[in-house]
């Protein structure tokens, strides 16, 4: 595999961080419980965060770091599909749709330069972690995901005073 098709697939991972932005912002308007407030706003801030450590990584490879139209459409799109759910539900349809992108990434991070397998590395994490952290919210238990998930964090959310509510 060649660096085009690195740069290729991680210029695909940011703006894939772009839609689980937009997408996590508008189940926020709808899940409003402090726990699934603090979910939801963990989930958002590592996708966040993610997306600027992605940021220099780009620029040294000559990537666009514009987020495209087409990224915050399909974070509307997904978003309003999820927000016509119930809480399980929405959770259960992020976390399979996001099983084949933990493969993917994991495929990018294989081709990855040297110089680039750190980063390649913490996406393959960042995905899995995040398509757990949704499996296990729509099971009603995701204590140790949302862990795994602060881990990662730079910045991390401050625990609602009633974690389970």
């Amino acid at each position: 595999m060649s660096l085009d098709e690195f740069k290729a697939g991680i210029s695909d991972q940011y703006q894939g961080e772009v839609t689980g932005e937009v997408a996590i912002n508008c189940l926020l308007t709808k899940f409003r419980s402090p726990w699934q407030q603090y979910l939801l706003g963990t989930a958002l801030q590592l996708e966040t965060e993610t997306k600027a450590r992605l940021r220099p990584v780009l620029v040294e490879l000559g990537v666009d770091i514009r987020e495209t139209d087409e990224a915050r459409q399909a974070g509307l799109a997904l978003g309003e599909i999820v927000e016509a759910l119930d809480w399980k539900p929405a959770m259960e349809m992020l976390s399979q749709a996001m099983k084949p992108y933990v493969d993917k990434y994991q495929e990018i991070a294989d081709i990855a330069p040297p110089e680039c397998r750190e980063i390649a590395e913490l996406m393959v994490e960042h995905e899995r972690s995040i398509q757990q952290l949704f499996e296990q919210a729509a099971l009603g238990a995701a204590q140790s995901e949302i862990d795994a998930v602060n881990k990662q964090l730079i910045s991390p959310l401050p625990v609602p005073s009633t974690p389970g509510s």
